[in-house]
């Protein structure tokens, strides 16, 4: 089949039907992949001019757009320029715009969780030429069917080649599946100008190709856009267009040059310049786009809030890094400034809206009336302190006090007790926490194997250890004196000394002790030394804990029994009124 020197076509037709998927394989797996493809569309040829034993369009183009698929994603430079060069993709593109795409976009990541596995490298607009030849090439296609108009909202038909770029493009940058907006540890890596610059040209790209499609459904011939609203469009798809342009220019990650774009926007774009001037900081003049030539206080409040979201996530960002980077990260007090917080470097996101409020209207308590309101509709998140010097000292508090002053002073109040009673339950949680790790480090060190200190001394097995004996203390030891029992552990040339304390005294009036030692002030026999103290931290009262002292003994030195005089030190430690912890 591969070699043979009889024309292709009738090749293909003399081939009984059984054998042509066979054929196409096994050309296939001798590189042969466009005479594969040939010979599947023959047949397929053949079909729609006979009855019966041939291949239906539909089946022919799964086949292909399947093999197609695989090729593409070999990532092989000569595959993937068999794809782009060959007829049989512009045949599947034109037929079937849908399966057609699907060849380019199926190692895009789909997914959240794809997008964060995805390495760098695997990017889908990585490499150096590819991706911009695909667009290339969708642009000049030209779709034979139709598309009926699809039931979800704002999904775009594949009826022209604009509409396959457009939709190669938000599959490629992610903004339709979900590319994560937050940062990642490659952010945090010296960028790729180059890259950087050829995924801005795309980003571009996508933008240019939705103005166009806005502007090619309604016309040149709008001249006034007071609301910018859905009825400016002319057609259903000029709506689609529109939104996803904007949803572009709201996206957090999008590389769109916004001095260019801005240049390139009709005088009737109003929303849209707004968002692109937000984009470059210039956040009262796109206030004054929507609250003043758009005559919205919605949408100038929608911006905002879409701002103030941005804002509340680099914050999260923030102190995600702060915690993982082991820092202490200062928080301002939640009472001060009521509560507010912006990222370093940036100022509330609905003062500038104020100020557009009370600047913007001739009519200067009409523009007072429109500034209060928004620190009525906004007092949870706004920066009220700086909301208020940006009034006029003339406004009546009255006026002030109904809308703003009082809901904010009771949201205030009741914040607070929240705040107490959260407090209160973590302090009671991290008490409880702490009461754990002291039962279970007096647990740890109660035993003679598992004491880090003793450990480190490598003494081995202990060839004898003692009864337990309950010590006597001085006639002048302190009424605060805890129950304290003996054990002494022999080694071959160690004593250890174990001292079980039991806080138990009634006159340490329930106060725990800290920092108990067991030390031998002083010994019969020079040979008989003390060389490791293991102390108690903290013990609770009616808890026992063991405080260890090692003793090392010269060998052939001692002579007879040694006396020891021993001591235990301790603080009684006090109490805090508040937790009652030591």
């Amino acid at each position: 089949v591969a070699t043979s020197s009889a024309p292709r076509s009738h090749q293909s037709s003399s081939l009984p039907m059984e054998f042509i998927e066979a054929s196409t394989w096994l050309l296939r797996s001798c590189g042969k992949h466009e005479r594969a493809i040939e010979v599947s569309y023959n047949r397929m040829q053949q079909g729609q001019s006979s009855s019966g034993g041939f291949w239906s369009p539909i089946k022919y183009e799964s086949y292909t757009a399947t093999h197609l698929g695989e090729l593409w994603a070999t990532s092989q430079d000569a595959a993937c320029e068999l794809v782009l060069q060959s007829p049989a993709t512009r045949r599947l593109l034109e037929r079937n715009p849908r399966m057609g795409l699907n060849v380019f976009t199926v190692l895009h990541p789909q997914n959240v969780n794809q997008w964060k596995d995805l390495l760098a490298k695997d990017d889908p607009l990585a490499h150096p030429w590819f991706p911009a030849q695909v667009v290339k090439l969708l642009k000049q296609i030209q779709p034979t069917t139709i598309e009926p108009p699809a039931e979800t909202e704002h999904v775009l038909p594949m009826n022209t080649g604009r509409a396959l770029a457009v939709s190669f493009l938000e599959s490629a940058i992610g903004i339709e599946t979900g590319r994560p907006t937050e940062e990642d540890a490659f952010d945090l890596v010296a960028p790729d100008e180059r890259q950087e610059e050829r995924i801005s040209d795309f980003h571009d790209e996508l933008c240019y190709l939705l103005l166009e499609g806005v502007i090619s459904e309604q016309g040149d011939d709008v001249q006034d856009d007071r609301n910018n609203a859905q009825s400016e469009d002319a057609t259903e798809l000029g709506e689609i267009y529109r939104h996803k342009l904007r949803r572009l220019l709201k996206w957090p990650i999008a590389k769109v040059r916004a001095e260019r774009l801005l240049e390139s926007l009709p005088s009737s774009f109003l929303r849209e310049q707004a968002l692109v001037l937000g984009r470059l900081g210039r956040h009262e003049e796109a206030l004054k786009i929507l609250y003043v030539h758009c005559n919205s206080m919605d949408l100038a409040l929608e911006y905002c809030d879409l701002r103030y979201k941005r804002q509340q996530a680099l914050l999260e960002a923030e102190r995600a890094h702060t915690k993982g980077g082991g820092q202490q990260r200062d928080d301002r007090n939640p009472f001060a400034e009521d509560g507010y917080r912006a990222p370093h470097g940036q100022g509330c996101a609905y003062l500038p809206l104020v100020k557009v409020a009370l600047e913007s209207d001739t009519d200067r308590r009409r523009g007072t009336t429109a500034a209060i309101k928004v620190l009525a509709l906004r007092r949870n998140v706004i920066d009220r302190a700086g909301a208020l010097r940006l009034l006029p000292k003339n406004v009546p508090v009255a006026a002030v006090a109904r809308p703003f002053l009082i809901p904010a002073l009771v949201e205030s109040e009741s914040q607070a007790r929240r705040l107490k009673v959260v407090s209160s339950l973590l302090r009671a949680r991290h008490n409880a926490l702490k009461q754990q790790l002291t039962d279970a480090q007096l647990k740890a060190q109660s035993h003679l194997n598992v004491v880090p200190q003793l450990k480190a001394l490598n003494l081995g097995e202990p060839l004898h250890s003692t009864k337990p004996l309950k010590a006597r203390p001085s006639s002048t030891a302190s009424q605060t004196f805890p129950e304290v029992v003996i054990i002494k552990h022999f080694f071959p040339r160690h004593v250890v000394i174990q001292a079980k304390v039991t806080n138990s005294s009634n006159v340490v009036d329930g106060r725990a002790l800290g920092n108990i030692a067991f030390v031998v002030a002083e010994s019969s026999d020079e040979a008989v030394q003390p060389s490791t103290l293991v102390p108690i931290k903290v013990l609770p009262f009616k808890a026992t804990g063991s405080a260890w002292c090692v003793l090392v003994a010269a060998p052939n030195r001692i002579e007879g029994a040694a006396i020891l005089t021993c001591e235990l030190r301790y603080t009684i430690l006090g109490v805090d009124a508040a937790t009652g912890a030591p």
